[in-house]
Parts: structure tokens; sequence; C-alpha cells
């Protein structure tokens, strides 16, 4: 991967992604252990939480596009190997939420962000949400 062409985007836009795009992958034995070890990185780097997620629902019916598309995530990791978040060992214990979301006329203590795209899934039409909550300076949901 060291001399592969570097990305800037952790999957493409365009072709979409789809149930059936491409050929039956052969062996997905790499595909499998790869998109299992990227679930582990998510601790650090939640920006690909949905790419991954994505990736794992396609184990079922794996094709050679949608290795295609773990190829490009690992080029992209190439790129921003330094991005991600720092896990401080000394950090208040002090629970944080962001959100867009409040009352009128109440004060609330727990705020949340979130974001979320209705039937952005082209398969099924299916909810996406995000969200963050941080312990301390560490994001932890």
């Amino acid at each position: 991967m060291t001399k592969a062409k570097l990305v800037l985007t952790p999957i493409p836009i365009s072709p979409p992604l789809l149930l059936k795009s491409g050929t039956a992958l052969a062996d997905p034995t790499e595909y499998c252990a790869t998109i299992g070890s990227l679930q582990y990185l998510l601790i650090t780097r939640p920006d690909l939480v949905f790419v991954v997620n994505k990736l794992s629902q396609y184990m079922h019916t794996l094709t050679t596009e949608h290795w295609t598309f773990v190829k490009c995530l690992l080029r992209y990791l190439c790129e921003t190997a330094n991005e991600g978040l720092q896990i401080h060992r000394q950090s208040p214990m002090q629970l944080h939420a962001f959100s867009d979301h409040t009352h009128r006329g109440f004060q609330q203590d727990l705020q949340a962000f979130s974001n979320a795209d209705w039937a952005g899934d082209k398969d099924d039409y299916s909810f996406t949400g995000a969200y963050a909550i941080y312990l301390g300076h560490n994001l932890v949901s």
C-alpha cells in the first residue's frame, strides 16, 4: 500500500455502492479480515464509522466492487494516518454531549450534536444518524 495512489475521500461517491454491483468475490477471507480489523480503528477514527459500517453490510454477498471500495478506504488511511482522536489519560470525568435540539424555556445540562440522512441508502432507503458524546476531553460515543 505504500506505493498506492492516494485518495482524498474514504470511498468514492460515484458510482454508488450497491448490493449487486460487481461480480462475486472468489475468496472473501481477506475482505472479512480487513473489515474486522477496521472495527478496532473506529475507536480513534469516528469519521470512518459510516464507511466501515456500510462496507460491513455486504459481508453476506461480497463482490469485486465491494473489495475495490475497501482498497480505496485503505488508500485513504495511508493518506490520513496522522489524523484521529487523541485519548487523554488524565482527563476529567465529566460527561458532555452536544445536540442541535433544544426545548424552549428549559435550560439543558445535556446537549448533543446529531446529523441525519433520510433515505440515503439506495438499497433499502434506511435512515442514517450520528451523534457525539464526550467524557472529559475524550470522545466516547
